[in-house]
Order: structure tokens, then C-alpha cells, then sequence
């Protein structure tokens, strides 16, 4: 036991001393502060550039009803679009249009509107300017011209424009969510954004943590170190020093990240308030303290079902060639599980959402996106546990066998009868 506790300290103080270890546990945090804060800054950060256009009415009717709509002015009272109306005729619109291109290649306007004559037929207006990536911005300038040409329809309609608009007004539709007992709670898609966040943790872990133990496991074999260590302690104690140490190393980085996280929680909206006044109208995510334990639960277990896997690899391949073509099938079963997590958040209660959350492969990731998402009974959620710990304990079997022997293993890859033998010892 003594030497398994010094592999996996030796394991785990190897990892967490490491650059990459505290550069990444230090900018996942300040990634998370950006992403909390970030959207706060940019929804009140407003250009006030004056934009000067042209505009070519055809129709005679669009240009005022343009101007008076956009209306916004900057801070010192000056306004934000400026139109001037260009007369012309429709055969002489090319030769207009080619002056205005001039203008805006010299930077004297910022763009022009072609307005047609039969734009109440055809439902077209053209739109030049040196940039069109501002989609907000186009949005803005197509709904505005979209009101002003149905109002114009309504009233050569000898109707309202104004009780048109009451009578066809949408309506908002407030989401709630009905939690365990009846309780009612407010939902407004942000447990959706949490349930992937959550999931794409989970998938980001298993497959990077597990990577590092196959790669530790074959630099230690093709550095001739683990024969060192052979010697002086058991395989499968090596390899539980390992797949451990690791596990230990994601659950320090996790709970770094979750304690930065439940900071942010309580202290968002007035870091926020600080710039900008609409924080308090911010809805602030919670996490179930149920669903943050079977997270770290299905974390562990995960973990452990492919960290062994990775371990058994990384005791049969030689070269960097091998470990890539290995570690593909793994990989895909993850990749798969990640892909399966996205229909089960749209479809909790499918068949295939409750299949895939008891093969052992997915589960990790599959009944947890289905506990976050819309918890299925204990009996169900307790029986992927026992299958996932079932499957852990076969693997863990299996992996002893293969790596106290694949691990002293070198030369070319063993091939599946070698390493089905290898079971036989």
C-alpha cells in the first residue's frame, strides 16, 4: 500500500508542479470572469460614429418616414443617420448609382439605399456600403423599412396603422419548469446553457485526463523508467498509482474552477452593475446541489472507467503512431457519448435517451445530461451506477492483466490474439 501511495503522490505533485497545470487552472478562470462579465461590457458599448447615407426614392414615399424613424442621436444631442435624398430618374440610375459608389470609395458617404418605385410590388431595396458585416445594423435598416412600407399598405388600406400593430402584437412566452415535489421555477434557457457547459466539462476531462495517463504510462515504458519502478512495486500497483494520481490531479483543477465559479455566482450582477445599469434584470444560473453531485460522481466514475482504458493502451503501444491509432476507437466512444448528450437535452424521456444513459460507455455522460435536464427516477439513475461500477471493476481486471505484462512489452504492436493470451497469465 505504501507504494502505491508513492506513485500516486509522485504522480499527482509531478502533475499539479507543472506550467501547463497552473497556466491552465489560472486561464480557465479568468476565461470564465471574461464570459460572466464580457456580455455585460459589450451590450452597453455603443459607437456613436455618425453615419452619413444617400438615398434614392423612387417611390417618392419612403424618404421621410426613413428619416423620422431613425432618429437616435449621440450624447451631444447631434444625430447618429444622417440621410440625404438624391434625385433621379430610373434611366438615370446607373449613372447615379456609379457616382455614389465614388463617393463611397472616397469615404464621403458611408453608404446609399436604391429604393424602386414598385417597392410596394416587389418588396426589394438595394443597400451599398463598404461593409455589410454588421448584421445588427442591416437588421435594424430592413425593419425599419419593413414597418414603413406596411403602414404605408395599411394606411392606403383606410385603416389604422396603429390598432393594426395592437391587434397583431405577439405575445411573450414565460417558460417554467416543474421540479421534483411540484415546485415551480422559473426558466428562461439558461439551464440549457448549464446543462452544456456542465456536459462539455465532463467530455473535455475524460478525454484529456485520460490522454495524460496513457502518455505518462508510454513515456515511462519507452524511457525504460517503468522498468525502474516495476521493480520495485507491482504493476497493477503502478497502475493505480497512475490512473489515481491523474484523477486526483482533475478533481484539484475542478475544484479550483467550481470554487472561482460559486464566487461568480453571488458576485456577478454587481461586478456587472458596474457597468452596466440593466445587471439586476440579469437572471443568475443555480445548480442544484444534487446535479454538482452526481456531476463529481459521474466525473470519478468516468474517469476511472477511461483512465484504465487509456492505461492498457498506453501499456501495448511503442510509438507515438501506435498510441494515435489505439487511442481513435476510445476516443469515438466519448465523441459518440457527446453526441448523444445533445439530443437527450432536446428528447430526456426518448428511448434512445434512456438506452444510451445505461450503456456504461455513455453513461458518464448520458444520464448525467439526462439528470440536468430532466431527472429520471433513483432506480434508473442507481442502476447505470451499478452497470458503470460493474463495467469499471471488469476493465480494471481486464487492464491488471494486460498491463503487468504489455508494459515490459516491446518491439511491434501486439496484436488482439497476443493480447488475449496476455489474459491467460
Amino acid at each position: 500500500m505504501n507504494k502505491f501511495w508513492t506513485i500516486f503522490k509522485r504522480e499527482y505533485l509531478t502533475r499539479v508542479k507543472t506550467k501547463g497545470f497552473i497556466i491552465g487552472t489560472t486561464l480557465t478562470p479568468l476565461f470564465i470572469v471574461a464570459i460572466t462579465i464580457g456580455p455585460g461590457l459589450l451590450i452597453n458599448l455603443k459607437t456613436e460614429k455618425i453615419r452619413n447615407y444617400a438615398v434614392v426614392d423612387l417611390s417618392q414615399i419612403v424618404y421621410q418616414p426613413l428619416v423620422r424613424t431613425l432618429d437616435d442621436t449621440s450624447k451631444t444631442g447631434e444625430r447618429l443617420y444622417q440621410f440625404n435624398r438624391v434625385e433621379t430618374t430610373p434611366e438615370e440610375l446607373e449613372t447615379t448609382k456609379n457616382q455614389l459608389n465614388r463617393e463611397v470609395d472616397k469615404g464621403e458617404i458611408d453608404g446609399y439605399f436604391i429604393i424602386p418605385d414598385d417597392v410596394f410590388e416587389t418588396n426589394l431595396v438595394d443597400y451599398y456600403a463598404k461593409s455589410v458585416s454588421n448584421f445588427d445594423q442591416i437588421l435594424m435598416y430592413r425593419s425599419a423599412i419593413s414597418k414603413i412600407i406596411v403602414d404605408h399598405r395599411i394606411t392606403q388600406s383606410n385603416l389604422d396603422p396603429q390598432i393594426i400593430n395592437q391587434l397583431t402584437k405577439g405575445v411573450h412566452l414565460k417558460t417554467f419548469k416543474i421540479e421534483k415535489g411540484g415546485a415551480e421555477k422559473e426558466d428562461v434557457g439558461l439551464s440549457f446553457a448549464v446543462t452544456f457547459i456542465m456536459v462539455m466539462f465532463l467530455y473535455m476531462a475524460l478525454i484529456m485526463y485520460g490522454v495524460f495517463v496513457m502518455r505518462s504510462v508510454y513515456e515511462e515504458k519507452t524511457s525504460r523508467v517503468v522498468e525502474v519502478l516495476v521493480s520495485s512495486c507491482k504493476p497493477f500497483q503502478l497502475m493505480a498509482g497512475k490512473v489515481l494520481g491523474m484523477g486526483a490531479v482533475g478533481l484539484t483543477q475542478y475544484l479550483i474552477w467550481a470554487l472561482v465559479a460559486g464566487l461568480l455566482t453571488l458576485y456577478s450582477t454587481p461586478i456587472i452593475s458596474m457597468f452596466a445599469s440593466s445587471a439586476s434584470s440579469v437572471p443568475i444560473p443555480t445548480i442544484p446541489i444534487a446535479v454538482l453531485v452526481y456531476f463529481v460522481i459521474f466525473f470519478v466514475l468516468g474517469y476511472l472507467l477511461y483512465a484504465t482504458l487509456y492505461a492498457m493502451l498506453g501499456s501495448m503501444v511503442n510509438t507515438d503512431q501506435d498510441a494515435q491509432q489505439l487511442q481513435f476507437p476510445v476516443m469515438m466512444l466519448i465523441i459518440l457519448a457527446f453526441f448523444f448528450a445533445f439530443y437527450i437535452i432536446k428528447n430526456p424521456d426518448a428511448t434512445l435517451s434512456k438506452v444510451t444513459s445505461l450503456i456504461p460507455f455513455f453513461a458518464p455522460i448520458t444520464m448525467f445530461t439526462r439528470i440536468s435536464v430532466q431527472t429520471p427516477p433513483f432506480s434508473k439513475i442507481l442502476l447505470s451506477l451499478i452497470i458503470l461500477v460493474v463495467t469499471i471493476a471488469v476493465f480494471i481486471w481486464l487492464a491488471g492483466k494486460i498491463f503487468r505484462i504489455g508494459i515490459l512489452m516491446y518491439g511491434k504492436r501486439p496484436t488482439l490474439p497476443e493480447v488475449l493470451n496476455w489474459l491467460k497469465y
